[in-house]
């Protein structure tokens, strides 16, 4: 049965996209059977795999919308793993859902194709939308992509906050939560001392993997390729492959 997998934080611009394709990619590589699924009607992880969202057959919007079923709405990548794509129409499927109603929809449909993936990863929008909470409420695992700096450690306690508070007490969830630092600049004494004050406060949760910034990863967006192909060797590269390694264990 397919390990869910959601790549979440409030904040923008802290590598959920990117942490989300390459980690696909890294497990697609090491012969795992892997589904991404794009919720941002940005649709950067859609892009990001080589496939334009605004002549792709179906996506996610019209599993919500139509109700169509997800299994065609899955479409094959060059890199190994499996892909439902996003649009800008998933702000008509924001405005549809029904706040405290429809947060466990993405679940039953996720659930229905768990027997064919060994991980299903879910790449969601910033902010507090109802399909971010969708992609929350389905994951078995959270992964929380955080830049190493203080604004993101500020969205990292919000996330954690409305789990506590809100989502898990109401759908009785008790999920694991992983905290992945990402744009991490060694060569500095700032990244290292955010890390290390975050590992402080929630210890075992922060993830010994980090992922450097680099000027790599803008460019394999830009090459419609994931890391493992466009930089193989990379530091980059490696990271995430190690970040895969850790998911299989």
């Amino acid at each position: 049965m397919a390990k869910v997998i959601t790549f979440s934080i409030y904040k923008g611009g802290t590598g959920k996209t990117t942490s989300a394709v390459n980690t696909a990619a890294a497990l697609a590589e090491a012969g795992k059977r892997v589904l991404l699924i794009d919720l941002d009607q940005q649709a950067q992880a859609t892009k990001y795999v080589g496939i334009d969202p605004d002549t792709s057959p179906l996506n996610i919007a019209q599993v919500f919308i139509q109700n169509v079923p997800i299994r065609l709405a899955i479409q094959k990548t060059a890199f190994g793993f499996d892909v439902v794509g996003a649009s800008d129409v998933l702000s008509a499927v924001e405005a549809m859902l029904e706040s405290g109603k429809d947060e466990g929809l993405l679940r039953e449909k996720v659930e229905a194709l768990s027997a064919d993936y060994d991980f299903i990863l879910l790449d969601t929008p910033p902010g507090k939308d109802k399909l971010t909470f969708n992609a929350l409420i389905a994951a078995q695992q959270i992964i929380v992509p955080v830049s190493a700096e203080k604004a993101a450690i500020d969205g990292l306690a919000d996330l954690i906050k409305h789990l506590h508070t809100v989502l898990w007490p109401k759908y009785g969830l008790d999920q694991d939560i992983r905290i992945l630092f990402t744009m991490y600049k060694a060569g500095t004494s700032h990244s290292p001392g955010i890390v290390n004050s975050a590992r402080k406060i929630y210890r075992e949760n922060v993830l010994s993997v980090v992922i450097p910034e680099a000027i790599a990863f803008p460019r394999s967006y830009d090459a419609r390729q994931p890391m493992t192909i466009f930089a193989p060797s990379h530091a980059g590269t490696l990271a995430y492959r190690d970040l895969a390694s850790w998911l299989q264990t």
